[in-house]
């Protein structure tokens, strides 16, 4: 494959040395733009076929105006924003070059790309695509297109309902008066699992998590989780012996063969959390 000269503003952040590696590790050249270093907007403007915005949202959008009319039509404009209509809506109003939405849907740690998620918002032009998703997916990435609106709204599911759960229950147990040190003493392995996904994301950047949550779509999903929460409280709860194993049993039937896959995979992680102790 042709080498490909890559920018990566936001390069020293954690997401932007995951892909320096990345893409190092794939034979392209790759240059960095972000604070304290040699290079600056201007230079990646002119040194690079690809260009990434590796920065938290608000920051994107604030230095697309100074980038984005700097490119050429023949370059690719990208960026690795969790939300996706404002930005790529910005970037197309800012640039005359290509433009692609990409959003990995993991953080700074897996060792490589096999078998994670990656979305592509196509926006403008389709030459860079194709290599694009070609780069991802020789690695083992799960590449998926979809439009703007259907990932962010899919990420008011996928990111702001689950993070709003695992806050509020960790405001819970705070509320309950049970530390963490303690609730581990009566944990069972579900448990576990859920006060370690309270820590995960209590130790990370709380600015990005209160974004994702903030997804303008939320307020729609929460309304049709309460109703949900209505449903199942109603059920459950029920005296109508049965009733609540009725409930559970329509969603399994919707999850179907998914539900051992779940079992199976659950229970590699349960081991692997005990197998450290």
């Amino acid at each position: 494959m042709k080498q490909v000269t890559i920018g990566i503003i936001g390069g020293k952040g954690q997401m932007g040395r995951w892909f320096n590696r990345f893409f190092s590790e794939a034979d392209h050249k790759v240059l960095i733009c972000d604070k304290k270093t040699d290079l600056i907007l201007q230079d990646i403007a002119e040194k690079s076929d690809v260009v990434i915005l590796s920065v938290h949202i608000d920051t994107a959008l604030s230095l697309l105006g100074e980038i984005g009319p700097m490119l050429r039509k023949e370059q690719l404009l990208m960026d690795f924003c969790s939300m996706k209509e404002e930005i790529i809506k910005k970037m197309l109003n800012d640039t005359c070059a290509e433009v692609v939405g990409v959003h990995p849907l993991f953080g700074p740690y897996p060792a490589d790309l096999h078998g994670q998620n990656i979305i592509l918002c196509q926006a403008r032009g389709s030459g860079w695509l194709k290599w694009l998703e070609g780069v991802f997916k020789e690695r083992g990435a799960v590449v998926t297109r979809m439009t703007p609106e259907t990932h962010d709204r899919n990420m008011a599911i996928v990111q702001g309902l689950t993070h709003l759960l695992t806050v509020c229950l960790g405001r819970m147990l705070q509320n309950f008066n049970m530390p963490p040190q303690e609730a581990m003493l009566f944990s069972t392995p579900v448990f576990r699992i859920n006060l370690d996904l309270i820590g995960r994301l209590l130790s990370q950047d709380l600015g990005l998590y209160e974004d994702l949550i903030g997804n303008k779509y939320v307020p729609e999903i929460l309304e049709m989780f309460q109703s949900v929460f209505d449903e199942g409280k109603e059920r459950l709860l029920s005296d109508n012996k049965g009733e609540g194993a009725a409930f559970m049993e329509e969603i399994r039937n919707f999850f179907d063969s998914f539900c051992q896959r779940g079992f199976d995979e659950s229970n590699e992680i349960i081991e692997a959390i005990y197998s450290k102790r």
